[in-house]
């Protein structure tokens, strides 16, 4: 079977016509550019980038990840192994082509043992690039449960709030030390506590399929970006509702070069490669469920103190981010199997804090595999 060609996008938009291309692809493989995968755009953009590539892999009858003869191998591996959405892309695939030449996962994925040691020891210094950093979760690998989420190599200690809270803040301040005093400090504790309980979520949920049977492969994680975003560039990403719109034009603030304006921002994309919010809560597939079916399920999902965690006292994160959105005027978006949600506050908001909204789309979503939550916080100086 010919691969299917994707070409570069630079819209969210753009991405959801991959994720309908690849849908419609009937399992065919991959064939990319090789900074498809390595391209740091905003955590928000580059978390939607790894679920097309998710959903790919999911659907993908030969999972083979194709790249031109023109390409060199090693160049190829290095741009893979560099970043989550490559990382997680060859995890979940058979492996490489480069022209003639096929390499296995194994030894597609040994260029990311460097990077996976270095973030497992926490040497921000080697793995930050771009003001941007991964956390990705590999399964199988010697450093599955890296240490920055995890105080033991298992899926049941994740951090909890206090430890996700220590490397957010040190984060922070290594990154973008002049930017984080601008970040109020209860929203880092806010993020901390959903980091803690959506991480757990995924091991315990994200890690097999809507019927219960464990995946061979998986992946889960979350992006950290401190980015500053074009009008150029981004603009387009929020077109389409008045929510967006305003939230947009309202934040935006003139660049240091004088030229154009653009929305400085913090972002986290938590992401994983199970079957989806909607699937997890009903034990179907989404095409079993109809659309409305699967956006309340996905609404129940989210809503304070209803957790899918086998412990007491789950369930708040969630809300206690929401909460602190509203404070701050910042913005949260999901996307999972057929939905894609969001909620964008002013300062102080009065709306209520569940009241999501449908991300413009000209046409009906894809369904897409695994489940991408994104948060985004203005800096104001």
């Amino acid at each position: 079977m010919n691969p299917l060609i994707l070409p570069d996008v630079s819209s969210l938009a753009g991405v959801e016509d991959l994720i309908h291309r690849v849908v419609d692809g009937k399992g065919a493989p991959l064939q990319l550019n090789k900074d498809f995968v390595s391209r740091r755009k905003g955590a928000m953009h580059d978390a939607a980038r790894l679920q097309l590539l998710v959903t790919w892999a999911r659907l993908a009858n030969e999972r083979k990840l194709h790249f031109h003869s023109a390409n060199v191998v090693n160049s190829v591996l290095e741009e893979l192994c560099d970043y989550a959405p490559g990382i997680t892309a060859l995890r979940l695939s058979d492996g490489v082509v480069i022209g003639e030449q096929f390499i296995s996962r194994r030894d597609a994925l040994e260029p990311a043992s460097t990077k996976m040691g270095h973030t497992d020891g926490m040497s921000w210094r080697s793995v930050i690039k771009g003001r941007t950093i991964d956390f990705t979760c590999v399964s199988g690998s010697k450093v599955q449960y890296l240490t920055p989420l995890f105080f033991a190599r298992n899926k049941k200690s994740v951090k909890r709030k206090n430890g996700m809270f220590i490397v957010l803040n040190e984060l922070s301040e290594f990154v973008a030390k002049a930017d984080a005093e601008h970040i109020p400090q209860s929203f880092t504790k806010a993020c901390a506590v959903f980091a803690s309980e959506l991480l757990k979520n995924t091991q315990e949920h994200a890690t097999s399929d809507h019927q219960n049977q464990p995946y061979l492969a998986h992946a889960e994680g979350l992006i950290i970006s401190w980015k500053e975003m074009d009008e150029e560039s981004y603009s387009a990403d929020f077109e389409g509702h008045p929510l967006l719109q305003d939230f947009w034009r309202r934040e935006l603030v003139p660049v240091r070069s004088g030229q154009g304006k653009a929305l400085r921002c913090l972002q986290l994309s938590f992401f994983d490669t199970g079957p989806g919010f909607a699937s997890r809560a009903k034990g179907k597939s989404v095409d079993e469920l109809s659309l409305q079916e699967e956006r309340e399920a996905l609404l129940e999902s989210l809503q304070k103190n209803v957790s899918t965690k086998r412990e007491a006292g789950s369930g708040n994160g969630l809300p206690d981010v929401l909460e602190e959105l509203r404070a701050v005027g910042g913005l949260i978006r999901i996307r999972s199997g057929r939905q894609s949600i969001f909620n964008a506050f002013m300062p102080a908001d009065k709306r209520g804090a569940f009241s999501f909204e449908d991300w413009p789309s000209s046409k009906p979503l894809a369904a897409a595999a695994g489940a991408v939550v994104s948060l985004l916080i203005p800096i104001r100086r």
